[in-house]
Parts: C-alpha cells; structure tokens; sequence
C-alpha cells in the first residue's frame, strides 16, 4: 500500500489542497476552494471531499483515503492577521521595565519585578499590584500576554503572573519565555503579543481540519508548517501559533523546490493578501536568526528570509479624495465575488452618484459583511445597529449611511473590522482583471461600477485606470524582487523606498514618468530565475519576467504549491542552553524552564548537553517525528584579559559564557 499525504493550505482567499504520494514524491490530486473567513469548517470540508472524491475518480479506486498517513496545515491567516491588525484584543502585563517603542495592542500595565542578566530578581512580584491590572484590563480583551524583564534568565515571576490571570480570567495566556529564549525586551514583548493575539484564530482553524479528519475517519496526526518550513505538532502550534508566521510563505518555498528542482532561483509567490519573496540558494531558503518580521512588527520568531508586502488579488485598492492610489496592505473581498453570492448589491452600487463619493474620506463602494459577534468587547449603540443591518446579508457604506441616517464618514465600522466582526468588500486587482478581459469567473459588472468610482476620483478614464492599476501591481512586484536580492548582497536599505530607486524602477519596466520626450531609459537582467507561485502569476509575471529580462519558471500545479510544500517538510526542534559564570564563583545553566547552579564547569556542561538533548527529543516526539536524528553545537565564548593578551591561552582570558544549540531532525509520519 501506497503512503499517502494530505496537505491543507488555508490562505486569507483560498483554501488549497493536495494528495500527495509519499513514497514517489508524486502529487496524485489537488483542489482549490474559498475560504470561508467567516465558517472555516465549510471550506476545510469542501477541500477534504473534493479532494476524496478526486482521488476515486481520477485514480480509479486505487488508492483509500485512510492510507493517508499525515495531514500537513499551513496558513497564511496568521500573517495576514498581523498584516491587517487583526486577531483577538490582548493585554500585556511588562514586570519590571516600561516600554520603550510601539506595542501591537493599546491595553498594557506596568507592574514591579525583573531580572538581572544572571537571573536573580531585581525586585520582589507583588501579587496584588498585578491583580489589579489584570482586572483593570478584564473586560476589554480577550487573551493576554505576560513579558518580564530578562524573564529568559528566570521565568518565575511570568509563570506566577500567568497562573494568576489564569484564575481571575479563564483568558488565554502567553508568558514571553516560552517562545523565544534570545534578549531583546522589545522584540520577545511584541512576540508575545501576537501570539496571544492569534490564538483564537489559528485554534478555529485546526478545529475545522480535525472536525473533517474524524468525519473522514483519517487517524494520521495533524502537522503545522512553521516559519522556517519545518513541521511541528497540533498541540504546540496551538500553544504557540506565532511560530506559523510566514508558515503560507514557507511551505510554498518548499512546494516551489518540489515541483521545479531549481535549486538556485527567486521564489515569487503572489496570493490573495500577500505577495512572498525568498531566495533559493542550494535548494534552501536562509534563515533570518534575528527574527521575522511582519506587519512592521519586529518578533523573535525564527523563520526563513522572506520579504513580504500586502499585495495579492484581494488587495485593497483605494483613491485618496486627493487622487492619490494606493493599493493594499488590508485584503477585503472582490466586488465581483461578494455580488455573484448577493446580486442585490449591484442595485446598491448602481445608485451612489460621483457626489456622494468626491470630498468624503471613506469610499462609498465598500461593503460591510458580517463574521461573528465581538468576543469580549462592548459596542456602542452605532456599532450595534451596523451589526443588525448587516447580519442578514452585506450592504455598501452608501446604504447603510441612509438607513442609520449619519454621515459615511462617520460610521464607526473600523473598529469591527480590526477585531475581525465584519470584513470589508471593495475594489480589488481581481475586479480590475475581470474589467481588463483577463478574468471572467464573477460579476464584472460591480468591478466595473467600483472601478468607475475610483476612476473620478483618481480624474481619470476607467480604462486610463484599469492601466494605470495594472503597471502599479507590477512596478510593486519588481521593487519587492530588487528589495529582496539587494538585501541578499548586505545592502542595509531598500532601493523602492529611495526616489530615485522608484524612478530607475519605473523605467526598467516602461512605466513613463514624463512621456514621449523621456531622454533616458534603463534596463536590467536578473541573473537568477523567477520561480513564480500562487494562484494569479500567469496574469503577472510572463509581462515581469519580460521586462526584468529573467527566465521564468511557473510549475504545473503552480496554484496549490503551498499545499504540495506542506508535505514535502521534515520535523525540526532547536533548543539553546547557556552556561555562563556566577556572581559569586561557579556557574549558571540557563535552560528554556529553568536557572540552576553548579560549582564545576565540567559538570554544567555535562547536564547542560544532556538536558539540551532530552528536551529537544521530548519536543520532537510530541511533534511526532520518527528517526530522530540529534546534532549538537558548541561554542565557548572567551574575552581576553588585556588588549595584548591571547585569548586562546587560558592563562590569559576570561570565560563569558557557552551556547550550546541542539537539534532533533526526524520525518513527520511514520509508515
């Protein structure tokens, strides 16, 4: 019997799926449905029955969806989250250090406490004083986050503060050390928070996959990809949904890899929300130790080097009243898909007149939809009426502006799509390919009556803006391509963000600036391929590829390389201790749960070698992974005693610390 694998990809617009055969690296069927924001369980069992009913009529009963030995997930809802600003509201308890940059929620209280850099308290953790916050904070979040000064030395005071929000809330918590035992206050804080934040979401989502797995009777275990490509455990993606950050983006990388064998190349891939860019160098993509970043947002989430913009087919396409385009970063649904499931919108469309939309801020051709009620947050009476109206059925900004009788620019409805209540329908690129002939899947009208907004206030034709739009998509595509290979040579700025990079940018691609009279022009050569993935790339790329004068790859099964990604990684867990001196003689282990003391360095190097080793082996059997193989490094780290001595005499040196990283490589399914 054939070992089989079933990989799920769920993106902000479309959920893929792939049935994969493990032995022949061969993909027996796929699909591609829509995600369902609001009900993920309908589009995770409309992948899943697609998928079994490809598989007996393409493969003529050869093959049984309970040979399936390993379901793999990989999403991008978790990038998108952070991209829009999304996710459950949290509130963040810092011990013992006041912050000192922008924080990814409004809801934060400082409380008493901290660490020393060897891990003793600078001050004792006054349980009340943290009460009170926490209470304070109750009834405007859902989830919170706990980061205490230097909590990676001692994490004592964080499992003290979230065992007490535990038992006055019943909320989810985080505590920062046990997602990231590198320094950095600011960064290990942030990531905290966004996990708290994503918790709600990601759990929904591996609900949805375990709900259709059981109605399928499939009894293989459930593997997440994370930020770096690798696999882990159901349970530790939902303790720990941060790490599938970039998970959509990763998992493509390793899809990409699969399906075309390039082994040095540009890996483009374009989907609904976001637009992905890694370079392949050896057949891996590098990794980015520092920490990704999404959304602006700077974590200690280990992931692949992947630059990522808000660009996809469901890209917010707005003109400012000063005619200014802008396009992305928040993804709503298309005009033409949102009025092919209501038609009654094209008559609401139809009705708002240029003067209803030339001064005003809001764009009147956005249309409200209803998700879920708020979890935990109180509405105004405004927001409440906006729920009622839209509850049954979407309706434009224009009408509900009429019936609530207030002004469009006054309708408090952005509160409701942060928190991710409603979700927005508006222009988008795959309206303006539906308007351009290169689409016809929806309702072209609406794309077509949204488009003509945009065109008035943009004071252009629709066709002038159609083009327009087009050559913006690309010029975006191209400055996130140079971005990422300029940042691969150890440039430290990003050439689009630099005028005269814009202006070079442009005209390698044509796009004029001044008109016929142009004295200069550029061109360029990549000398990597693009490997283009994704569902909209053949509306794109063969036209990027040509002006950026590169060899273009663009695989069969291209649309649901994210999915095939998902079952072609391995399952990898890291885990760092440090050794370092004490303050008064002998030396200190810092492991990821704990500080412990030893008087003999040979003997804190032995346990902390053997506990590295258990715990990475105890994190790779809860991921489920299967001849495991452990590699462990060490690095002694020494500063000289004067600036003349020699630091390899030992005589002559001082001992800073020892970082020892190990590491368990397995494979994900057992036969």
């Amino acid at each position: 019997m054939a070992n089989l694998a079933l990989g799920i990809d769920t993106g902000g617009t479309f959920t893929d799926g792939v049935i994969f055969d493990l032995d022949q690296k061969a993909v027996l069927t796929t699909t591609k449905v829509e995600t369902t924001r609001h009900n993920l369980t309908l589009a995770i069992n409309r992948c899943l029955d697609n998928l079994v009913d490809k598989l007996q009529n393409e493969k003529q009963g050869r093959y049984d969806i309970r040979q399936v030995k390993m379901v793999s997930l990989s999403t991008t809802l978790a990038t998108n989250a952070i991209v829009e600003g999304q996710g459950a509201e949290v509130g963040l308890i810092q011990i013992g250090f006041e912050p000192t940059a922008g924080l990814p929620t409004p809801y934060f209280s400082v409380i008493r406490g901290g660490c020393t850099i060897k891990g003793r308290f600078k001050e004792e953790l006054d349980l009340k004083e943290a009460e009170a916050a926490i209470l304070a904070m109750k009834d405007q979040v859902d989830a919170f986050a706990v980061s205490g000064y230097l909590s990676i030395r001692n994490p004592l005071q964080e499992i003290e503060v979230g065992e007490l929000i535990r038992s006055l809330t019943g909320y989810p918590v985080v505590e920062a050390h046990q997602l990231s035992t590198d320094l950095g206050m600011q960064e290990r804080t942030v990531t905290a928070v966004l996990n708290a934040r994503l918790m709600p979401l990601i759990t929904d989502l591996m609900n949805s996959v375990k709900q259709g797995m059981e109605r399928l009777q499939i009894e293989a275990p459930l593997m997440v990809v994370r930020g770096d490509g690798s696999l882990i455990s159901e349970k530790k993606a939902r303790e720990k949904p941060i790490e599938t950050i970039l998970s959509g983006p990763a998992a493509s990388i390793i899809g990409a890899l699969t399906l075309t064998g390039v082994q040095e190349g540009i890996v483009i891939d374009m989907g609904g929300t976001t637009t992905d860019v890694a370079v392949l160098r050896d057949g891996r993509p590098a990794l980015n130790r520092e920490g990704a970043e999404v959304g602006g947002w700077l974590t200690r989430v280990k992931a692949a080097k992947i630059t990522t913009i808000g660009l996809g087919g469901d890209s917010l396409i707005q003109v400012s009243r000063n005619a200014v385009l802008k396009i992305g970063p928040q993804r709503v649904f298309p005009l033409s898909w949102i009025a092919t499931q209501y038609p009654y919108l094209n008559d609401e469309l139809a009705i708002i007149e240029p003067l209803d939309y030339a001064t005003m801020d809001s764009h009147p051709a956005t249309i409200l939809t209803y998700i879920r009620d708020p979890l935990n947050m109180r509405l105004s009476t405004t927001e409440n009426r906006i729920l009622d109206l839209i509850r049954e059925g979407p309706h434009t900004l224009h009408h509900l502006s009429r019936k609530l009788q207030k002004e469009i620019d006054l309708l408090p409805w952005q509160r409701l799509v942060n928190t991710a209540s409603v979700h927005r329908a508006s222009l988008t690129p795959t309206d303006i390919l539906h308007v351009s002939g290169q689409l016809a899947i929806w309702d072209r009208r609406a794309a077509e009556l949204g488009t003509g907004m945009l065109a008035v206030r943009h004071r252009v034709s629709s066709e002038d803006f159609v083009k327009i739009v087009l050559d913006e998509i690309l010029y975006k595509l191209a400055a996130i391509t140079y971005d990422r290979l300029l940042a691969e040579e150890g440039l430290k700025f990003n050439f689009s963000e630099q005028e005269s990079g814009k202006y070079v940018i442009r005209k390698i691609l044509g796009i004029s600036y001044i008109g016929p009279d142009e004295q200069l022009s550029f061109n360029s050569k990549l000398n990597y391929p693009l490997v283009a993935v994704g569902a909209p790339v053949e509306a794109y790329f063969p036209a990027l590829a040509e002006r950026l004068q590169a060899e273009l790859y663009m695989p069969r099964y291209a649309d649901v390389a994210n999915a095939v990604g998902t079952v072609s990684g391995k399952a990898i867990e890291r885990i760092t201790v440090l050794v370092k001196p004490g303050e008064g003689g002998g030396f200190i282990v810092h492991t990821p749960q704990e500080r412990l003391t030893f008087v003999v360095y040979e003997e804190a190097i032995d346990f902390a070698c053997k506990e590295g080793r258990r715990l990475v082996n105890e994190q790779a059997a809860e991921s489920g992974a299967v001849d495991v193989e452990t590699m462990l490094e060490r690095q002694d780290r020494y500063s000289a005693l004067t600036a003349t001595a020699d630091k390899n005499n030992p005589d002559q040196r001082i001992f800073i610390e020892s970082i020892i990283e190990v590491s368990a490589i397995g494979r994900p399914w057992s036969s």
